[in-house]
């Protein structure tokens, strides 16, 4: 029996998604930053922070490029970025230099993937259907960053040097072969969202679902991001845990599990309803996070944690498909995607706040609230109606016409 060409576009995405998802293991990498060269908690977070800024803002670019060019050149072209940045890291190794490379154009790489990867993937199904493939494809992400763990963790006790030129190799050998099989459909897809396909993409500025959506990304994301930096440094102060590397796998585990999860959740129950549920999760495990104690309650809160987190990466692309539709989806989806890149002040926050308290109960508190009012702004989240007085008079001519 023949494969689906789209499952082949999805499992494909989900390959490039495995490589490009080391950043997931940044806080083993801080860590031995920190050990190895003598980083401060600041310096070593820092790089990440410019990962997330870069990543986030290059999504806009990278998704309108995929738009109009196709989605294979531009992962073939965060392929070679993110191969290259790690290996001019391994060369440079000074706070400076790792930030430059791995921070600014690694994120560059990695938005030029996952801005093509997940929009070509989801053109070759129905709306009823772009929550599932939206989670296989992202899901490939969260697997990387659980078997990655343990490999960079490996690999740093190697020194920092070595970590980064082997990793450098491995994305430059093994995105370009899966940036082959990535590519759109033959076909237009059918518009099934509320907006039309004579709106221009800039009418989504028109609409607050936007807005609730930027806002609610960035707060989750920023979450996540912190326990993505901070978790290896928490095991050892909350819970007396010196294999910090073993959460960050449980961590990821549960990442991966979460985008498969809320993919078939939210084709059943709605996009706004999931997103409630997701982010409900996320704030139960972090008033859970207060009494930590233990590695066990420890790894139990964090599982939960991963699971939410893991989720957004098929809530939000799913949503934006199914309230705005696939055309301009790229362009789309990367402006909301910018919060992330504010989401990186989370995790300095939290480092900063570690380095005046010693540990980190005040980020726990802060996330809570944060957490608490993304809750109650999805409850006001509704489908878009868009009606031809919205459109501009020429737009709405050639509608009629």
């Amino acid at each position: 029996m023949k494969l689906y060409e789209g499952w082949k576009v999805g499992f494909a995405g989900a390959g490039v998604n495995f490589l490009a998802g080391v950043p997931y293991a940044w806080s083993i990498m801080a860590t031995g930053l920190s050990q190895q060269l003598g980083w401060s908690p600041v310096q070593a977070a820092f790089p990440y922070t410019v990962f997330l800024l870069s990543y986030s803002f290059f999504m806009v670019l990278a998704g309108k490029w995929q738009d109009h060019a196709g989605p294979r050149l531009v992962v073939t072209t965060g392929g070679l970025l993110l191969g290259g940045a790690s290996l001019l890291s391994a060369l440079l190794l000074t706070p400076a230099g790792v930030t430059a490379m791995w921070g600014f154009f690694f994120g560059i790489g990695a938005a030029c993937c996952f801005a093509s990867v997940t929009p070509a993937a989801m053109k070759w199904f129905p709306m009823e259907k772009k929550g599932i493939i939206t989670g296989v494809v992202v899901t490939g992400m969260g697997i990387s960053a659980f078997v990655m763990a343990p490999l960079v963790y490996f690999l740093v006790g190697y020194g920092m040097r070595n970590a980064f030129l082997i990793l450098g190799v491995i994305l430059l050998v093994g995105v370009t072969p899966l940036a082959r099989l990535i590519r759109n459909p033959p076909d237009q897809p059918v518009q099934t969202a509320a907006l039309p396909k004579a709106a221009p993409w800039y009418g989504i500025f028109r609409f607050p679902q936007f807005y609730i959506l930027w806002l609610m990304f960035w707060v989750t994301t920023g979450t996540g991001v912190t326990f993505v930096t901070h978790l290896d440094t928490m095991a050892r102060v909350h819970a007396a845990f010196d294999r910090g590397y073993i959460l960050v796998a449980f961590f990821a585990f549960f990442n991966a599990a979460g985008r498969i999860v809320a993919g078939l959740v939210s084709d059943r129950l709605g996009r706004s309803k999931a997103m409630t549920l997701d982010f409900s999760v996320t704030l139960l495990a972090l008033v859970f996070l207060l009494r930590a104690a233990s590695p066990l309650y420890l790894g139990v809160v964090i599982s939960l944690l991963g699971l939410a987190y893991g989720g957004l990466y098929t809530l939000f692309p799913a949503a934006i498909a199914t309230y705005f539709g696939d055309k301009n989806f790229g362009l789309v989806y990367g402006l909301v995607y910018t919060a992330l890149g504010f989401a990186g002040a989370f995790p300095l926050v939290a480092g900063y706040l570690f380095g005046r308290q010693g540990d980190f109960q005040g980020t726990f508190l802060l996330l809570i609230v944060a957490c608490s009012a993304v809750v109650i702004l999805s409850l006001f989240l509704r489908q878009p109606v868009v009606h031809k007085r919205d459109l501009y008079k020429r737009d709405l001519k050639e509608e009629i016409i």
